[in-house]
């Protein structure tokens, strides 16, 4: 079923002519989607008495989001900052704290991988929670004093929301493309980061064998990774049995499929993945803090 995945993720990101007949075919689709966006879209927003920082997207899929909350953890710690996302793919459910102020308090099956990732980079609580009010209730409780929003441009906060723009080739919402909100939500955005304008990645490559990954759209990473690879789809469960026949060799990882395979006793090498503001973005952001304080 591993093909059927890829074509999909090809067909949402980077289609071919031979995806053309099922994007057109699921486009009916994706105007009812686009119906029950627009009606659902929040339109009032309450205020949780602490300042929310909210990290989203326009499409599915990675776009940076778990980097850019942990840049914004570290960047901004001493304003005590927790970080609250759903903690997607975990076998765990409810309400969670994963780490407290850099004491990790779970294994990443009940964490999930992206909640452990942020966890085992920053000194930041970390909560997981399918109800996000009630993170940021949990969360103001242990003593935090702002939250970050993984993955939060839809949820009904008072907030400060960061978008990241990030523009695929097909140009369709669910299910015939990969949008969640038209691109037109982008005015619902206080801060609208752009690759290369105010937002900039920078990759750290070490030696290695064979690339693994488990992300999703593991493509971009061939961008700086030239050698063997294998891709697994996003959030994926690894067996031991994946790596038959590779156990020697020198296997690099992205931090989000190391927190899940630190344990198997393999040869692991960390791509890191970094994010960086430009300067002007950060001061919005800490005025923003501020003036939440100042009125607090």
């Amino acid at each position: 079923m591993r093909w059927l995945y890829i074509f999909f993720e090809e067909m949402l990101f980077s289609p071919k002519w031979y995806h053309l007949f099922f994007i057109l075919l699921l486009l009916p689709f994706s105007l009812i989607y686009f119906l029950i966006v627009f009606f659902k879209f929040p339109k009032k927003f309450k205020n949780m008495q602490i300042p929310v920082i909210s990290i989203g997207n326009l499409v599915i899929g990675g776009s940076g989001k778990t980097p850019l909350s942990i840049f914004l953890a570290n960047k901004f710690e001493k304003y005590k900052p927790a970080v609250i996302l759903r903690g997607y793919g975990r076998e765990s459910k409810g309400l969670l704290v994963v780490s407290r102020w850099g004491d990790v308090l779970v294994d990443v099956k009940k964490s999930g991988d992206e909640a452990m990732e942020i966890a085992t980079s920053t000194k930041a609580l970390v909560i997981v929670s399918e109800d996000r009010e009630e993170g940021i209730k949990k969360a103001k409780s242990l003593g935090a004093c702002f939250v970050i929003l993984d993955d939060g441009f839809d949820k009904p906060f008072l907030k400060l929301n960061i978008i990241i723009d990030y523009k695929p080739k097909n140009p369709f919402l669910l299910p015939a493309g990969p949008y969640r909100y038209p691109r037109h939500f982008l005015k619902y955005g206080d801060i609208v980061l752009k690759e290369g304008r105010n937002f900039k990645r920078e990759v750290v490559v070490p030696d290695g064998d064979i690339l693994i990954s488990g992300i999703s759209k593991p493509k971009r990473l061939l961008k700086w990774w030239e050698g063997e690879y294998k891709f697994f789809p996003d959030h994926y469960n690894f067996k031991r049995e994946d790596f038959r026949g590779i156990e020697d060799k020198k296997i690099v990882v992205t931090k989000k499929d190391f927190v899940k395979l630190k344990d198997f006793g393999l040869n692991l090498e960390i791509m890191e993945l970094r994010v960086w503001l430009e300067d002007e973005v950060l001061e919005k952001i800490e005025k923003y803090l501020i003036k939440f304080q100042k009125k607090g």
